[in-house]
């Protein structure tokens, strides 16, 4: 070997992770996502990002009615904001979600309508998911994961023999 083999050593492609460990991995993101209202937070998230977004468009179909000032700004920064106390704080998810609502409701008037609607009803919808988003029990979350990866059964759904047979 070489000397100048040996200096290409350190540059050499990182070991591909094994399949176990990436199963882990996304099993342990689906357990987080499951955790919290997840679609309902990148909705809402997105709803005001696409707000913000539109005040930066040189276009002159671009409203700018209402509120121009501090308030066009501020509604969808809010829901921005919002979106991510859903995303991380889910136990408050009743009062976040109640506040996406009424801040993309508000929206309609400072904020080029909305997004010209589109942002306002991602936001809505974002907050309405929340708003009506259950957590998964506990067991039940473990019990898919199982049957997912066929430990319960050849099918992967997890039912058990005796479910399946006709008496």
């Amino acid at each position: 070997m070489t000397g100048h083999e040996e200096d290409d050593a350190p540059f050499a492609a990182p070991p591909e992770p094994e399949a176990s460990e990436r199963r882990g991995a996304r099993r342990a993101f689906r357990h987080w996502r499951r955790t919290r209202p997840f679609w309902g937070a990148v909705l809402t998230l997105l709803g005001g990002a696409e707000m913000l977004a539109l005040f930066y468009v040189p276009w002159k179909v671009v409203l700018h009615m209402g509120l121009y000032g501090i308030s066009g700004y501020l509604v969808p920064i809010l829901l921005c904001i919002l979106g991510l106390s859903l995303l991380f704080d889910p136990q408050h998810r009743t009062f976040y979600s109640i506040l996406g609502l009424l801040f993309s409701v508000a929206s309609w008037m400072t904020s080029n309508l909305g997004g010209f609607m589109i942002g306002m009803i991602l936001a809505m919808t974002g907050a309405s998911l929340a708003y009506g988003w259950a957590e998964t029990p506990v067991g039940e979350d473990e019990d898919r994961a199982a049957g997912a990866d066929g430990v319960n059964g050849a099918d992967g759904g997890g039912a058990a023999p005796e479910q399946l047979s006709v008496s």
